[in-house]
């Protein structure tokens, strides 16, 4: 009996199989990547371009600096480093003063008496909300052109791509004014109530524009007087080249460390809210009762001494 037709049946058995077997292969590759991301993600070990947000870390610099999270009407009073998330405000006091880090891509300096919002952490839509006061940061250029960052007050939109820029607002005047230092570009529009309205200014290196109520027309000038923020930019510049090496923390250790920040003023506030009357009343009777029997005995050594 001759091979041959043998051998042809296993080739076309082989060629029928072919198919399924690379169906097979897919599937299993599928699932093993699946299970290698999840854990890259546990471990941390991740790199940036596969994380969709920004590691967004508040450092207390010094003073009293206020955190309120999303689910959460109350400012929450924190110290050393705090892991951010999106809707976060951040508030400091007029002796406070922070910065919020953005993996090793940006550095942002609160001044004084400044509320900031942390709108968005999408690296493709990034928004921060500046209700008041003033802030100066350093975002290095984006390499990716999906990546969107904006900084935004009552009254003016900032389009920021690398740039080293300062935005700060008055809630008396109404005032916002935006001033770019000694690199980059930010594309500024005023802002209404119903969202951006009227012309695009873009502001190269070392100008600024203020936008006031009470003007009609507006343009970019020299820096002036945004350049007073000038002293606060060399220790941005500092802080960012010092973030080179950062690694990222798994999602649990963020949690962890963030539930820790926060963990002995929520505790506080339940103990608060328990017995709201009880913790001051018996205080204040101590402090009286004690105030008598000094005064009684002050009263008393003239007759013993006599």
């Amino acid at each position: 009996m001759s091979i041959f037709p043998i051998l042809e049946g296993l080739l076309l058995s082989l060629l029928l199989s072919a198919p399924a077997a690379a169906q097979d292969y897919k599937e299993v590759s599928e699932d093993d990547y699946k299970q290698m991301m999840e854990q890259a993600m546990k471990s941390g070990t991740y790199s940036q371009a596969q994380s969709q947000s920004w590691d967004a870390r508040l450092k207390v610099v010094s003073g009293t600096v206020l955190v309120k999270t999303v689910d959460s009407e109350d400012w929450i009073k924190v110290t050393g480093e705090v892991p951010l998330e999106s809707n976060d405000g951040v508030k400091t006091s007029a002796d406070g003063l922070a910065e919020v880090y953005l993996d090793d891509k940006g550095v942002i300096s609160l001044n004084r008496n400044t509320e900031l919002e942390i709108s968005s952490l999408d690296q493709e839509d990034s928004v921060l909300s500046l209700a008041f006061g003033s802030l100066v940061a350093k975002i290095k250029h984006f390499l990716n052109d999906k990546q969107k960052f904006q900084v935004r007050t009552p009254t003016a939109v900032c389009a920021i791509r690398g740039t080293e820029f300062a935005v700060e607002y008055s809630q008396m005047s109404k005032e916002s004014g935006v001033g770019v230092f000694d690199e980059g570009r930010v594309a500024v529009t005023q802002s209404g109530e119903s969202g951006p309205v009227g012309q695009e200014y873009q502001l190269e290196k070392n100008s600024e524009v203020m936008f006031n109520p009470s003007q009609k027309r507006y343009r970019s000038v020299p820096l002036s007087r945004m350049g007073r923020h000038r002293g606060v930019l060399t220790g941005v510049r500092k802080r960012l080249l010092a973030l080179k090496g950062w690694k990222p923390r798994s999602a649990s250790r963020r949690s962890e460390l963030r539930a820790l920040a926060l963990k002995r003023k929520v505790m506080r506030k339940d103990l608060d809210d328990g017995r709201p009357a009880l913790k001051k009343k018996p205080r204040a009777a101590v402090k009286k009762r004690a105030a008598a029997k000094a005064k009684a005995k002050r009263q008393v050594r003239p007759a013993s001494d006599e």
